[in-house]
């Protein structure tokens, strides 16, 4: 699913503070409806108004199992990663030579 993203101006509301109040109810419906939203409190550059929004996203689902089996120490799947990783001994083609 998309981000919503929705935009409250204060030049549509009576002032700032109803523009807030209504991104903040919004902001409310998208979380009972079980997304996770970020508000932001901006400014426009042009006449100095603040803008309003709200970002309201999936929240990220979390397979238990992969993150405990990635978090133990003793893992051979992560112990083996990491062993495959090639090293390059001597310089780096990206470092600059200092004389």
């Amino acid at each position: 699913m998309k981000p919503i993203q929705e935009t409250f101006l204060e030049l549509d509301w009576e002032d700032a503070d109803e523009a807030r109040q209504a991104r903040d109810a919004r902001a409310e419906e998208l979380q009972f409806q079980g997304l996770v939203c970020v508000l932001e409190n901006l400014y426009n550059a042009v006449d100095g108004r603040q803008v309003f929004t709200v970002t309201a996203t999936e929240a990220e689902k979390i397979d238990v199992r992969r993150t405990r089996d990635s978090n133990r120490s003793g893992s051979r799947e992560g112990s083996r990663s990491r062993a495959l990783v090639p090293r390059r001994e001597g310089k780096s083609v990206a470092e600059p030579e200092i004389r």
